[in-house]
């Protein structure tokens, strides 16, 4: 197999036609080297859209998208201060997202880490990129700035509140008072 060297630069660009944890370095190049042949098809083909990456990309199995991931992981971010070290994180984000990783998304990759973790990691990546989360934070740190922290606290602010805390609102006077008080008609007899 030829071994290839590219500027880092090079790397950034080539990663935007790669699928997380999907595409390898190989794969993201054939992306990109189809769409050059679209490119320098003749001119009826050429009328046809370029293909866009991020379009193009299939999802496989029942894994979470990176689009699943971002406001658990802003708002958790958020609930542990605002700023937390990606240790202590992991566990927590596993736990807010139990009831919805996959067995794809708990599959180890061969870095050891899981698929779900791997893909929070892009994510987190694609929120710097977007000035959501800062990206002069001590190494190993994940931080939201203050625009990231705002468009928590907004969404926040849109949450309706459950039903456990509508009913933890209610006065209660009494055994089952504020079920009584909504009944209407006569009351069973008491045994």
């Amino acid at each position: 197999m030829p071994v290839i060297r590219i500027s880092a630069q090079a790397l950034e660009r080539l990663k935007e036609w790669a699928e997380p944890l999907t595409d390898t370095a190989e794969s993201a190049l054939v992306k990109v080297l189809d769409a050059a042949d679209h490119e320098s098809s003749p001119a009826a083909d050429r009328d046809a859209p370029t293909p866009d990456p991020r379009a193009t990309r299939p999802r496989s199995g029942n894994r979470l998208s990176l689009e699943e991931l971002r406001q658990p992981l802003m708002e958790t971010i958020y609930e542990m201060g605002g700023s937390v070290r990606a240790g202590a994180l992991r566990p927590v984000m596993r736990e807010r997202l139990s009831g919805r990783l996959s067995a794809d998304d708990l599959e180890s990759l061969s870095s050891g880490e899981e698929r779900w973790w791997n893909a929070t990691r892009w994510e987190r990546r694609q929120l710097v990129e977007e000035s959501l989360l800062r990206s002069d934070s001590e190494r190993g740190t994940w931080e939201l700035s203050q625009k990231g922290a705002s468009l928590v606290e907004t969404s926040f602010e849109k949450t309706p509140a459950s039903f456990i805390d509508h009913l933890l609102a209610l006065p209660d006077v009494g055994d089952d008072a504020d079920f009584d008080q909504a009944r209407s008609g006569p009351r069973p007899a008491e045994l």
